[in-house]
């Protein structure tokens, strides 16, 4: 839980046990705990705290002396006292409603439909109740009544009126057990309510002169009582009896002012004078928390137990959490002032540290003593390591040997990394360094510089012998190299480089040595020699056994065949026998934050499980043996207890907490919302969402559980918030169901309205495509009709011009034949009057008469007039059936007229005079009714 964890004061008292740190040595107390100081800085209130609770839910809740104060876990809320008064007391009921008093002031706080709380004054019913001065020092709660008690009265609420009860003498103390209700008044002793009645109960001498301070249960049909001056007692069957007898005195000196009882039955007392005292259920102490052992002050004003077995303090300054739940199976020891720590060894009784500052050291048998600087041993020290009852240390200076806390530097070749003592010369030391790898010798009980490996020389990191006998040795940059040794001459007689041609990089390449066997990892899978094909090849055994771990870059043996590997994702224990592999435990590299040194990390074996690890700022004792606490969130759970809407304007509006839908307006689809999760401890907690719907996808972690979600597309989603521990253990997954609604133009009505208008649409489009259609066809048969009509036409206008051609050419005959005829007349009467008598006017009157007849000849006027009907259908009907009045002749007058014929033309045909025709032209034009203007042939072309 960040809110506990954070800007932390720990007080830490932690012992493996037996053995662990050295042998024969075993702490007092296995019992470990933590305190966490809250500051008037963190809760933003007064430093005095009065009393302390927490609720059904787990949220703790504390009087302060200008209000509520509220923590759910993560943070602190303030809530000002009501009227400005002193907040002297709080409870809390099965309801979750939170009772306070103070002076003349008694009332409750209830959440309102968004999770707030809002106070309810009870004044109005209690008020014409008090005394001059009343003040409310203490809040009981039973199953179905409130008391709260004042110095002269108790005020019992039943959820509806007040009674109170005012015996005279002060009441020092009241008590609420099982249902029924205790008090203390001063100089008569102890008695308990039943409705308003006051029944005696305790009428001891020993407890009427005494202060009473508490009053509370110790196990069935017994009462614990805490007095001021004569230290604890028990009360059963009528019977009182001192209670831890041999603390009277420190009870008496301490001031008791607050008791109360764990459901283990560890027996709390909190005191004026020296903080909180903690006994076992038998009577013996176990703890005493007082300032020196990191409370913020030892004045205890309230006491109360989460339901984590937590110990909540309200203090005269500040408010105080203490937890007994320390995870046994590890334990993180800062110490900031050695730097960072690159390896360890356990020498002589002493832990020693490897750093960047140099080579520190402290007793194992006080670990709350400092570390300190081995002499002459500055600057960066790489690995420490013990032979032969000597410790050599690998540093940027050489090598130093220590011995009874001094150093003596025994090799000044520089940057000593690792050793390993020879295979084959049990009394020889090998050490890679910066640039050469050199030999040591134990002579006379002491290790020596020996010598160099002539013909070699690079960055070594690690070095290991096969079981050949070949050494192989690790670059700190790039690759490994195998160098094998001549045995007659003890010189290199080759040396073979291995890279990325075999492990894909040439990079952070690792040297182990695991079950005898050569193991290269390169943080994706391990790798091992086979000397049957002389090669490096996958280690599939290995990596099949570890697992995950198998992407390990170191990996660093123990006993008993026991192997600590560390990847990038944490620390974890095998047993690796016999070709056999056996998980044993994990640590997750989030326990211990960023402190692991990266490329550089380092764990030195204390026995099997045991272990120390580096860190960058101290060290973590771990111990497999014991089980861990990983588990204690997977039963926990958060709950709402915000939810806020926003849209473009960017103000957020609250939304009721009760609903099993949250449904937003499509135009306000930026959700907020805020979690509790009053897990109290001091594990590091954090937390993740995941949007089904949206993102499937577990989130990063916050530190926070509030979250934003900014402009939710329309839909349906299941949002899921949990917390995580750094032991990758989660919750119980909160589940919010969430509806952002479409705009109104994408709601279900409006796809019903436009389906109806789509519709419609639909039908009104087929209905002008149809009528589209309908005219386009219409159209096609129009213009086919006027097609067929404009050929008729034209055949008609053909026929209608060959007929009249064929008019004009038989006309054309007739005027002709006719000319000829009257031109024939004209030569035979010219003859005759030439001839006279001599042309025998027998024969003269023949040929004229025979001439005359066919030049009037009604032959020539039917063919004209079948010819002409032929190309002016109906005029002459039209015409006679117009004008009955027309004669024959007229008739044949029109027709030489709609023929547009001259009156010279007409003429022959008429067998008159052109001056004739005129004057028939004029009859006809009486006969036509035309007038002066109008012209005789147009109008009779317009019939």
């Amino acid at each position: 839980m960040r809110g506990i964890q954070k800007y932390c004061v720990f007080v830490f008292l932690f012992y493996f046990g037996t053995g662990f740190i050295c042998p024969g040595l075993r702490a007092q107390s296995n019992i470990a705990y933590q305190v966490k100081n809250f500051t008037k800085q963190e809760y933003n209130a007064e430093s005095q705290n009065w009393s302390i609770t927490h609720d059904q839910l787990g949220i703790t809740y504390a009087a302060n002396n200008i209000g509520l104060l509220e923590f759910d876990g993560i943070e602190w809320t303030f809530h000002p006292a009501p009227n400005g008064t002193i907040i002297r007391s709080v409870a809390v009921d099965s309801s979750n409603r939170i009772f306070t008093s103070g002076y003349r002031e008694i009332g409750y706080w209830e959440r309102d439909e968004f999770g707030l709380l809002a106070y309810h004054s009870l004044n109005y019913l209690a008020e014409s109740l008090y005394s001059q001065n009343e003040e409310f020092w203490n809040i009981k709660v039973t199953r179905d009544k409130v008391y709260f008690h004042s110095f002269t009265s108790v005020f019992i609420y039943d959820y509806k009126e007040f009674t109170f009860v005012r015996p005279g003498p002060l009441i020092s103390s009241l008590g609420a057990v099982d249902g029924k209700v205790y008090l203390h008044i001063s100089g008569e002793g102890i008695y308990f309510l039943e409705d308003s009645l006051l029944i005696p109960l305790i009428q001891d001498e020993v407890l009427r002169e005494n202060m009473v301070q508490f009053i509370t249960s110790y196990g069935e049909d017994t009462l614990l009582i805490g007095t001021v001056e004569n230290g604890l007692f028990l009360y059963n069957n009528g019977r009182v009896s001192p209670f831890l007898p041999e603390w009277k005195e420190y009870f008496k000196r301490s001031k008791v002012n607050r008791g109360m009882v764990s459901e283990q039955g560890s027996i709390l007392i909190g005191t004026l004078l020296d903080g909180i005292s903690i006994f076992s259920k038998e009577g013996w102490r176990q703890h005493v928390i007082n300032r020196s052992k990191g409370l913020q002050n030892s004045t205890v004003l309230g006491l109360d137990i989460d339901r984590n077995d937590n110990i909540w303090v309200a203090l005269d300054q500040g408010i105080d959490f203490v937890s007994m739940n320390v995870d046994p199976s590890f334990s993180i020891q800062v110490s900031e002032e050695v730097g960072a720590v690159y390896s360890a060894a356990i020498f002589e009784g002493k832990i020693y540290l490897c750093t960047n500052l140099g080579v520190f050291y402290r007793s194992l048998a006080n670990e709350t003593l400092p570390f300190q600087l081995v002499e002459n041993t500055e600057g960066q020290a790489w690995e420490c390591k013990v032979f032969n009852e000597q410790l050599l240390v690998g540093h940027n200076n050489g090598t130093y040997r220590i011995k009874g806390g001094s150093a003596k530097q025994i090799a000044d070749v520089n940057g000593g990394m690792s050793f390993i003592r020879h295979p084959l010369e049990k009394n020889t030391i090998v050490q890679s360094t910066y640039t050469n790898i050199v030999y040591f010798s134990n002579l006379h009980g002491e290790y020596q510089y020996k010598s160099r490996l002539a013909g070699f020389s690079d960055l070594i990191r690690f070095v290991e012998y096969d079981h050949l006998d070949q050494l192989w040795a690790g670059h700190m940059r790039r690759g490994i190299f195998r160098i094998e040794m001549d045995p007659k001459t003890d010189t290199i007689a080759e040396i073979n480089y291995f890279g990325k041609n075999v492990f894909g990089r040439d990079y952070d390449i690792q040297l182990f040595k695991v079950e005898n066997r050569i193991v290269f990892t390169n943080g994706e899978k391990t790798f091992t020699y086979d000397d049957l094909i002389d090669r490096i090849v996958p280690y599939e055994q290995m990596n099949e056994g570890l697992g995950e771990y198998s992407t390990a870059h170191r990996i660093i043996g123990g006993p008993d065949h026991y192997y600590w590997v560390i990847s990038e994702d944490g620390i974890a224990l095998f047993r690796i026998f016999n070709n056999q592999y056996r998980f044993v435990k994990e640590y997750p590299a989030g326990l211990f934050g960023d402190h692991l040194i990266k490329g550089f990390e380092n764990i030195y074996p204390i026995d099997e499980k045991r272990a120390l690890l580096c860190l960058d700022n101290g060290i973590a004792m771990i111990d497999a043996n014991k089980t861990d606490l990983s588990g204690g969130i997977l039963d926990k759970k958060l709950f709402l207890t915000g939810i806020k809407y926003r849209g473009k304007t960017g103000s957020y509006e609250n939304l009721p907490l009760g609903s099993k839908k949250i449904r937003l307006p499509f135009n306000k689809n930026s959700l907020q919302l805020t979690l509790a999760f009053p897990n109290y401890s001091f594990e590091e907690i954090d937390f993740q969402y995941q949007i089904s719907g949206l993102n499937n996808e577990w989130s990063e972690v916050y530190e926070k559980p509030e979250f934003i979600f900014d402009r939710i597309p329309p839909g349906d989603y299941e949002i899921f918030i949990r917390a995580t521990n750094k032991w990758n253990k989660s919750c119980q997954a909160e589940r919010i169901v969430l509806e952002v609604l479409r705009p109104w133009y994408l709601s279900s009505i409006s796809f019903v309205i436009y389906g109806a208008i789509l519709l419609v649409g639909a039908l009104v489009t087929r209905y002008f495509l149809l009528l589209r259609i309908s005219v386009r066809e219409r159209n096609i048969r129009n213009a086919k009709e006027k097609e067929l009509i404009r050929l008729r036409n034209e055949k008609l206008n053909a026929e209608l011009s060959y007929r009249s051609q064929e008019l004009a050419n038989s006309t054309m005959s007739i005027i002709r034949k006719n000319e000829f005829l009257l031109k024939l007349k004209g030569i035979v009467k010219k003859q005759k009057e030439e001839l006279g008598t001599r042309y025998p006017d027998k024969y003269f009157r023949e040929i004229v008469e025979r001439i005359d007849r066919n030049v009037a000849s009604m032959d020539d006027w039917k063919v004209f007039e079948f010819h002409f009907e032929k190309a002016h259908e109906k005029f002459l009907h039209k015409l006679m059936s117009k004008y009955p009045q027309l004669t024959h002749g007229d008739l044949r007058l029109c027709a030489y007229l709609r023929m547009n014929l001259t009156s010279k033309e007409i003429a022959p045909l008429l067998r008159i005079s052109v001056r004739g025709v005129e004057n028939h032209r004029y009859k006809l034009r009486k006969k036509l009714n035309l007038q002066p203007e109008e012209n005789l042939t147009d109008f009779i072309l317009g019939i």
